[in-house]
């Protein structure tokens, strides 16, 4: 059987992370990004994978393209997404006439994809997955894997595939790829983790960990999470345990109902497995791009408008981050007075 041709679209922290892997595994994956100078350094010398943890640094040879040149790519088996959530509405239609009779499509993004791509693309070329891992562009070819490469995946419908075998080894031995059976309850994990984590972040400044360790920033983080699964449940998905705390603790005890002192304890007790990454929306503000909020708080206080599940918290946070992009309001500390004034 011929080898299956991966690609994949953006080459910015995961997604380089990912198409290294398979390249070193030895599979055929071509990259495709935006950033001119990224894509020439890549040509040139290669895509330099740096760790995760003291693993030196490893080059991948790859074929990689300038976003213009996406007709001349191979037909696509399997394409990885891995761009900000909101180039997908103009990426994906430009990719979709060279995918190949029966390829798979996998968003390794924020958010929650799916649909959209399922509506842009057909649900049956369309499986689930989670990033488990960060990873970062250090400098144009080079990409540093704080953790070794995991990439949950499974079928939208929740049923075991072989299609799901084949993608996990087009994608080689060097990237972890555990299958679920329940990949919208992993999705939605993702998304509260993040709701509690990197808008909250990207308001306070600091690391990803403080929320986590400081009691008042750890009370809107909680808060928002709180709310989050609560949209997550009443759109009918049985969430997976967010950092190994089951969901419905979060739910309860963030709104600061029974167990919050509990939750409070094990939440703080999950800070050391961030280390010291600050996550990705605060690294957005500092380099001056634009965020994914409207795939965090935002995606959780639209859904809830439309569920009539009030999100005070999350609408809060959405606001500040729009106002830091716009350069009316500073990232800091400052802003939590206002964040915990909302939660009364």
């Amino acid at each position: 059987m011929a080898p299956m041709h991966v690609v994949v679209a953006g080459a910015g922290g995961i997604g380089g992370a990912l198409a290294g892997e398979v390249a070193l595994s030895g599979g055929e994956v071509s990259v495709i990004d935006a950033w001119a100078e990224h894509v020439e350094a890549i040509r040139a010398d290669g895509l330099r994978l740096v760790g995760p943890g003291s693993t030196g640094e490893r080059t991948a040879r790859l074929p990689a393209w300038h976003i213009e040149d996406w007709s001349r790519l191979a037909p696509i088996d399997v394409l990885v997404i891995a761009v900000k959530a909101f180039d997908n509405q103009w990426l994906v239609p430009r990719l979709a006439p060279r995918l190949a009779d029966g390829a798979t499509v996998v968003s390794a993004q924020n958010g929650v994809n799916e649909p959209l791509l399922a509506e842009l693309l057909g649900p049956e070329r369309v499986i689930g997955a989670v990033v488990l891992f960060p990873a970062a562009v250090v400098e144009p070819g080079q990409v540093r894997l704080d953790w070794h490469p995991v990439l949950q995946i499974g079928e939208l419908d929740g049923t075991r595939t072989d299609r799901l075998e084949r993608v996990s080894s087009a994608l080689g031995e060097g990237i972890e790829t555990p299958m679920s059976d329940n990949i919208w309850g992993a999705i939605w994990s993702k998304l509260v983790m993040n709701c509690m984590s990197n808008p909250v972040n990207a308001v306070l400044g600091g690391r990803a960990r403080d929320c986590r360790e400081q009691p008042a920033p750890r009370r809107v983080s909680l808060a928002c999470g709180s709310e989050a699964v609560a949209v997550g449940q009443a759109s009918g998905h049985t969430i997976e345990p967010v950092s190994g705390i089951e969901a419905q603790r979060i739910l309860t005890g963030g709104a600061g109902g029974p167990g919050a002192a509990e939750l409070a304890a094990d939440w703080a007790a999950t800070a050391a497995e961030l280390g010291e990454v600050r996550g990705s929306m605060p690294t957005d503000i500092e380099q001056g791009r634009k965020t994914e909020i409207d795939s965090f708080s935002g995606f959780v206080s639209q859904e809830g408008v439309r569920l009539g599940i009030p999100t005070p918290a999350n609408d809060a946070v959405l606001k500040m981050v729009q106002e830091i992009e716009s350069g009316r309001r500073a990232s800091g500390l400052q802003n939590l007075d206002e964040l915990l004034r909302v939660l009364g």
